[in-house]
């Protein structure tokens, strides 16, 4: 056996055991057993004849004595012979394998035997069978025992050869040993061998340095004669020199010739490379560009003859400008063979081939250097059959376990079918694999002509750097979110320097990242550098497949880069960046649910400070585009066991693809945007719950209140809806003096401690941390009829502006956060239709009315000038008293502002201020319309009331009599004149229809008593006081009409004279006795009481022989009144006995004591 011996292992030769008895023990050296053969008698090693006892000694002694340097024991052996340790097994191993053997097949065995068919007798179920012999012959008992009988002769040879294994090692050292010696020799041998070998050589290459002996004789002979006896002369005559004349002749024979073949002989045969060649100089020169330049020439002038090489020059670089020695004879010869064989065509083919193989041989040399030197480690250059291949990014840290290389080969140029092209011959050609896939469209450029290995080297790369950069920038490109322009992507490739090409990617408003790839190692290098970054740039690095993987890896860095700018940056604006308040299988759910793309996001949640704390803004960023969201959150918490909160109301914010800067400027039109959504929402939600009608829509009118960027629709309500009767109002609301849709549009929000003109909507700072917002809106109000709101011009209020060029009522709304502007547009169109009335009243009282101010706190307007006042005629004297002042105009301010009701203030000295309470129940009533023309009208009376009573100051303080006035209703006075002694005048003045036109009617009236109630029918007795009123009682002045019991006066023009000449002729009576008609104690009866005055009365008048003239304002009173007087006459009763008692008495100049209570008066009508 020849093993192989390890250099370098140690002898082992000192050993007296060896460690390979059974289970590991030491086997000690012993005889071997006498197995009954015979002693051989030529034992070289004497011993007792048994084949195992190689070291032991003869018998009969030492043959002879052995030469000195030998050793005479095995046992000596020399330290140089080393010791074999290879491939020795323990025998324990080889036991145990053997016992798992054998009871592996014995099991096995039995199986087989069991599945075996069983005897017939057996098989047909007889139970009781019993073999007929001593033994069980059938067939299928027999073929087990066959079978069992194979299997134990198998095993026990098995066993008996690992017995005599077990023999042999109970001498295992011995064999060991003789194992050695067994090696050592056949080494031995192979250097014997190898000696003769090494001799055989030397003797061979020995021959090439042999010197042949010189001949001596004959160079003696040449010496000393000149001549060699020996040499025969032939006698040959030297030929004549040529001439260049001659040389030049034979040259152009030559070109002449040359130039007939190729042009007729060998045209056809020509190759088409060879088309391109020159004549001269006795040669032909063919030129193949890119490959090499030949010289033959011709050696005869047959034309079947060849052509004959001259010289060889290559084309291409680098290559050796000549050719060496050894080569130009081994080309030579090679050509002029093939020219001989196959002519132009041959020489051609040859030389093609020849120049294709040297430029692969010369790209393999470049490669190998590069390899060597600059690409150290990054290439791997394998040269094959006639081919070669160079792999690159050997070491990439990415795309582990696939491979990039190219192969640079020879494309035999065979068309179809394998048939040859003399066009198209043969020429390099490039395979190039890609991360172990061949590619078969690509445009590598390879030249030729000028070799490079490091270009085309970089070329491949470039393709490959311009793969995974376009994979990225095409995956990236199809997603919505830059398709669709909504973030900035570029691509630049470098076709010379593959780490020059570059993948841009917008991070963050004006952040970008670039991607690159080191053209020598393949790795990813992202800029600029930050911790973000640098972990996306591992993990492109790491990626399997960075083509696939790379446009979700920048979207990460996207979203980590966006998630952290935004915290730093918000938090000085007024916005922060908040945990998710739900779970994110609820968001999902959400976000699906309004898109179509089921693209993983990642959210960001935002919160503006002065927001309701139910309000959130979400910004879901993802490959399918960056959107914006408006959430509303309820309070409830989500049942299960993941808490929070859950969406109530959410909305898509849409985003302009131009809005790509998340600036300062950004997030305040967000905030401007945002918070209109709310207000709208808000304020749909009310109208919805109110079931108000509504409509909205984007309207260009407002364009220029907002940013060019903001765009919210406008919220159309009807007037009529605003203007619904509340729960216990009971009036009719009429909203026929303007449009029935009114607009309503958003314009900015404010801080609530900011002024008013602090609106983000026009660019103003943000609000402080600590303020709450309020939101700003617009509502604009047509009226129909431009010509009844000419009192009204510019601002009605604060906030509310009337344009009257083209009718229209602006009215600006601002709310808290959150608060619903419904509410308070309906509040204020309610202020406005109740402001809107009074100045209709205005405008119908006439021009005695003159307004001054009108908004919607507070209507302030005049009444009353010198031409209400009625001169009094030449016939009647004037009133005793101090000198009066010409009428004046009095200024009359109706407060609107309190929803609880109108309340009227006048100036100090007005006559009107006795029924001040009676006004503000009448402003509040239905009837206020009227009110404006009815202070006018009754000017006049109140005028004349407050002249008696001046008059009367100075008889009351002589306590010669009393005047008092008591105003039960607004067109109804009664006139008390009390003298002294206790005689009483009662005097009713009531306002009145008499055929179309209403008049004072001014009539005595007696108080209850008992003597009137024992006898009403019994007429009233003449007094005194009918006998100076008779005079009055038939007056016929202008204005003034007599009716014999009563008068009637114009409310303009006659009531204040007829007041006069009234108190004129009561006061003739101051002084004197009481008459005969009405006895003391009756006068004492008619005393006013504490408690009233007289009920009221319907006395028959005489109808007027003609009527006073009357004003326009008074006709169209007097019509109006005319069309209420029936509907409002019950009503006027049932006022009248409710509040019988409530009347109030106003005194002059401390004159007598007010009668009746000074509470509050009710809603009356004017009569």
């Amino acid at each position: 056996m020849e093993t192989p011996i390890p250099n370098g292992v140690r002898t082992n030769h000192d050993r007296d055991s060896w460690m390979n008895g059974v289970n590991g023990g030491s086997v000690k050296r012993e005889m071997s057993p006498d197995k009954g053969k015979g002693a051989v008698a030529g034992m070289a090693n004497g011993g007792d004849g048994s084949a195992m006892d190689v070291d032991s000694g003869p018998q009969g002694g030492p043959v002879g004595a052995l030469p000195a340097g030998h050793y005479s024991s095995i046992e000596d052996l020399p330290d140089e012979m080393q010791h074999i340790v290879v491939d020795i097994l323990p025998l324990s191993r080889l036991v145990s394998r053997l016992a798992q053997f054998t009871h592996g097949k014995l099991q096995e065995h039995i199986m087989s035997l069991a599945s075996k068919p069983v005897p017939q007798a057996v098989a047909n179920g007889n139970a009781n069978y019993l073999p007929t012999g001593a033994e069980d012959t059938s067939p299928e008992s027999l073929e087990k025992k066959l079978s069992l009988l194979k299997f134990i002769q198998d095993q026990h040879s098995k066993w008996v050869k690992a017995l005599v294994i077990s023999e042999w090692s109970k001498k295992a050292d011995k064999v060991s040993k003789l194992i050695d010696i067994r090696a050592h020799l056949a080494m031995k041998v192979e250097e014997i061998n190898q000696v003769f070998f090494d001799l055989v050589n030397t003797k061979r290459d020995l021959h090439w340095a042999k010197v042949p002996s010189p001949d001596l004789k004959t160079a003696l002979e040449i010496l000393s004669t000149g001549e060699v006896s020996w040499m025969p002369e032939f006698g040959y005559l030297k030929p004549p020199p040529v001439t260049p004349e001659e040389t030049e002749t034979w040259i152009d024979n030559i070109n002449t010739m040359l130039s007939v073949r190729l042009s007729l002989d060998e045209y056809e045969k020509t190759p088409y490379a060879f088309r391109n060649y020159t004549i001269a100089s006795g040669r032909v020169t063919f030129r193949v560009e890119g490959e090499f330049e030949v010289d033959l020439t011709i050696g005869d002038e047959d034309f079947e003859k060849q052509f004959w090489f001259i010289d060889f020059r290559f084309l291409f670089t680098p290559a050796p400008e000549e050719l060496s020695e050894t080569l130009r004879m081994a080309l030579e010869a090679k050509v002029n063979e093939v020219l001989g064989i196959d002519g132009l065509a041959g020489c051609y083919k040859y030389l093609h081939e020849f120049i294709l193989t040297q430029k692969i041989t010369e790209f393999w040399r470049q490669a190998v250097e590069l390899s060597r030197a600059r690409w150290i480690d990054t290439l791997n250059v394998e040269r094959l059959n006639r081919a070669m291949a160079i792999q690159y990014w050997v070491n990439r840290p990415h795309s582990q376990g696939s491979k990039s290389w190219i192969i640079l080969g020879v494309n035999s140029g065979n068309g179809p079918g394998g048939l040859a092209d003399p066009k198209s011959p043969s020429h390099l050609a490039l395979r190039w694999f890609r991360d172990n896939k061949e590619v078969k469209d690509f445009d590598i450029p390879l030249d030729a002509n000028a070799i490079s290995a490091e270009d085309l080297v970089t070329s491949a790369i470039a393709r490959h750097v311009e793969y995974l950069l376009g994979s990225i920038y095409n995956k990236l490109l199809s997603k919505p979110r830059f398709a669709q322009r909504h973030a900035r992507l570029s691509l630049d490739i470098s076709q010379e320097n593959p780490s020059d090409s570059s993948l841009t990617v917008q991070l963050f408003d004006t952040e970008n990242a670039t991607v690159r790839v080191d053209g020598m190692t393949g790795s990813f290098s992202l800029l600029p550098i930050s911790p973000n970054i640098q972990e996306g740039q591992k993990r492109l690095n790491s990626s399997p497949n960075p083509a696939e993987d790379g446009p979700v890896t920048l979207e990460w860095i996207r979203v980590l880069y966006t998630i952290k700018d935004l915290t730093s940056r918000t938090r000085s604006i007024g916005w922060t960046i908040v945990r998710s308040p739900i779970t994110p299988d609820e968001l999902k759910n959400m976000v699906h649910s309004a898109t179509q793309s089921r693209e993983a996001f990642q959210p960001a949640w935002l919160r503006k400070v002065g927001w309701a704390p139910q309000w959130f803004v979400i910004m879901t960023m993802s490959l399918s585009g960056d959107q914006w969201w408006l959430v509303e959150l309820s309070a409830q918490p989500k049942p299960g066991p993941q808490g929070g909160a859950r969406v109530k109301t959410f909305t898509k914010i849409p985003m302009a693809s131009a809005q790509l800067s998340l600036t300062d400027h950004f997030f305040e039109n967000l905030t401007v945007y945002v918070s209109g959504m709310i207000s709208q929402i808000t304020d749909l939600r009310e109208l919805h719950s109110k079931k108000m009608a509504y409509n909205s829509k984007v309207s260009d009118a407002y364009r220029s209140r907002l940013p060019a960027e903001i765009r919210l629709p406008t919220i159309f309500v009807r007037l009529s809806d605003m203007l619904r009767p509340r729960s216990g109002e009971t009036r009719t609301i009429s909203a026929s003096w303007a449009k029935d849709f009114v607009p309503i549009h958003f314009l900015g929000v404010q801080s609530s401690s900011g002024d008013q003109d602090s609106m983000l909507a026009s660019g103003a700072s943000q609000p402080r941390r600590d303020s709450r917002l309020k939101v700003i809106a617009e509502a604009r109000l047509t009226v129909t009829n431009r010509s009844k709101f000419q009192l009204l011009k510019g601002n009605v209020d604060h906030d509310v502006a009337f344009d009257p060029r083209i009718g229209q009522f602006s009215l600006k709304l601002r709310a808290d956060m959150g608060t619903p502007l419904v509410s308070l547009l309906a509040a204020r169109i309610r202020s406005l239709e109740r402001l809107v009335d009074f100045v209709e009243a205005i405008r119908r009282a006439g021009k005695g009315v003159a307004p001054v101010s009108a908004t919607l706190r507070e209507v302030v307007f005049t009444y009353g000038n010198s031409s209400d006042s009625n001169d009094p005629s030449p016939t009647a004297a004037p009133l005793p008293g101090p000198s009066r002042q010409p009428p004046r105009a009095w200024r009359v301010k109706l407060d609107i502002s309190k929803e609880s009701g109108v309340d009227i203030s006048m100036e100090k000295g007005n006559p009107h201020l006795r029924v001040l309470d009676y006004l503000k129940s009448e402003a509040d009533s239905s009837a206020f319309e009227n009110l404006p023309a009815w202070l006018l009208w009754s000017l006049p009376l109140f005028r004349g009331i407050e002249k008696i009573e001046e008059l009367w100051t100075s008889t009351a303080v002589k306590n010669e009599g009393v005047f008092q006035a008591i105003h039960k209703r607004p067109s109804w006075a009664n006139l008390r004149f009390t003298l002294s002694p206790r005689r009483v005048l009662n005097l009713d003045i009531r306002y009145q229809d008499r055929r179309g036109r209403m008049v004072w009617h001014v009539t005595r009236s007696e108080p209850t008593g008992p003597a009137n109630e024992a006898n009403p029918g019994t007429p009233r007795r003449s007094d005194e006081f009918d006998r100076v009123l008779q005079k009055v009682w038939h007056a016929q002045a202008n204005g003034i009409k007599g009716l014999g019991t009563s008068a009637a006066a114009d409310p303009e023009k006659g009531i204040e004279k007829l007041l006069s000449m009234i108190d004129a002729a009561v006061r003739s009576l101051v002084g004197t006795p009481p008459g005969p008609g009405l006895p003391l104690a009756a006068a004492a009866q008619e005393l006013p009481g504490p408690a009233g005055g007289p009920s009221m009365q319907q006395q028959a008048q005489p109808p007027p022989s003609q009527h006073p003239p009357q004003s326009a304002a008074a006709a169209r009173y007097a019509a109006s009144l005319a069309q209420q007087r029936q509907q409002q006459f019950q009503q006027l009763q049932q006022q009248q006995q409710q509040h019988n008692g409530q009347n109030q008495v106003h005194q002059r100049g401390g004159a007598g004591a007010p009668l009746g209570s000074n509470s509050k008066a009710p809603l009356v009508v004017l009569d």
